[in-house]
């Protein structure tokens, strides 16, 4: 157990190289291909949905993003408001029983970081990380529902390696809709086993901690072999809201990601602004001129909605009035953790003579 802790730190650190930082094309993580022939419904799980009293099965909900839970705002629009992180990929072998036989593939190479092979420890039943080197940081990969799982923390995979078969262990699958539910993720802090939840059981690799973009994106962006690029894909992304934060000169994503900040690394701002996407991604960091005491909203995109509708319940209000939820300041408060220092010892004062 000790050795695979310290294994884990070491390599969420950048301590322990086992692969070289490199551009990296991403693949498919099973047979089904569906999604580079545009044909998203038999690439995506659909989930079923009961709303104002009808049913449907929509593949957009095995997709990224905003794609759950259904919301009227007017008489002709509806949005969806429950936050999706991953994609997850339709099964297209199974046996005659019906059970799923698809084998499930690293996305690139990389290292296992974590495995968790309790089917019940998690909402995602079964699951694998995997670590990714590039150019621009560690990324990480997740791979859930998986009915077993073939590999162990520490080995080094490639896209031709299977790491599990697809699965429905977790909460709410059923065998007709098992799928692999696929992540791409920044990690929010390297320390979370530090100061995360009593009760987390998957340490680092809780899925509160990794922070997931969209993966359908990066396999299309790598479709006829072109390799990925972190901050050029960043800088696509949409900004929604920005928090200004405090800033003692260290915040963790920054050592990790550098590319994001895009401030004089010479001057030490006394705050600094993380904007994000309406998900949540941090996509850039912006020095900040005017010092503040705690996170506060100080930019947020306009909608006709509440915006707790728009940021997973992250911001309140709409845009004018925007401010941080109280699941909003514990999401902030991931990325700013700094390891309490040991207050220096008082010095005894000597003892005067009467």
């Amino acid at each position: 157990m000790k050795t695979t802790l310290k294994l884990l730190c070491l390599l969420v650190s950048g301590v322990l190289n086992l692969q070289a930082a490199e551009d990296m094309v991403f693949r498919l993580p099973t047979d089904n291909d569906a999604l580079y022939r545009g044909d998203n419904e038999g690439y995506f799980m659909y989930c079923d949905r009961w709303f104002e009293g009808k049913h449907s099965r929509p593949w957009q909900a095995g997709s990224y993003g905003f794609t759950r839970n259904e919301l009227r705002i007017s008489e002709t629009q509806t949005i969806c408001t429950k936050l999706h992180e991953g994609i997850d990929v339709k099964p297209i072998k199974r046996d005659a029983k019906g059970e799923p036989l698809d084998k499930v593939r690293p996305i690139a190479p990389g290292v296992v970081a974590y495995v968790s092979n309790s089917k019940g420890a998690s909402n995602y039943g079964r699951y694998v990380v995997l670590a990714h080197e590039l150019p621009e940081g560690t990324i990480y990969t997740l791979y859930a529902h998986l009915s077993a799982i073939s590999c162990e923390v520490g080995q080094e995979l490639t896209p031709d390696d299977t790491l599990g078969i697809l699965g429905y262990t977790g909460v709410g699958l059923n065998r007709v809709r098992a799928h692999c539910h696929l992540e791409i993720c920044l990690m929010a802090h390297a320390e979370y086993h530090k100061f995360g939840p009593a009760a987390n059981k998957h340490g680092l690799f809780n899925g509160q901690n990794l922070i997931g973009f969209n993966a359908a994106d990066v396999l299309l962006a790598c479709r006829d072999g072109q390799t990925f690029s972190l901050s050029a894909y960043f800088a696509t992304l949409k900004e929604h809201y920005r928090v200004r934060v405090p800033y003692n000169g260290s915040m963790d994503l920054l050592k990790r990601h550098p590319f994001l900040y895009k401030g004089d690394w010479g001057i030490t701002p006394p705050a600094l602004d993380i904007a994000f996407t309406a998900e949540g991604v941090p996509i850039a960091v912006y020095p900040a001129t005017e010092a503040v005491q705690a996170p506060q909203v100080i930019s947020c995109t306009p909608k006709p909605y509440l915006q707790k509708h728009c940021t997973a319940n992250r911001i309140n209000g709409n845009s004018k009035t925007a401010a941080l939820t109280s699941g909003g300041k514990t999401f902030i408060s991931r990325f700013l953790w700094v390891e309490p220092q040991p207050s220096s010892p008082v010095p005894e004062q000597p003892q005067q003579t009467p």
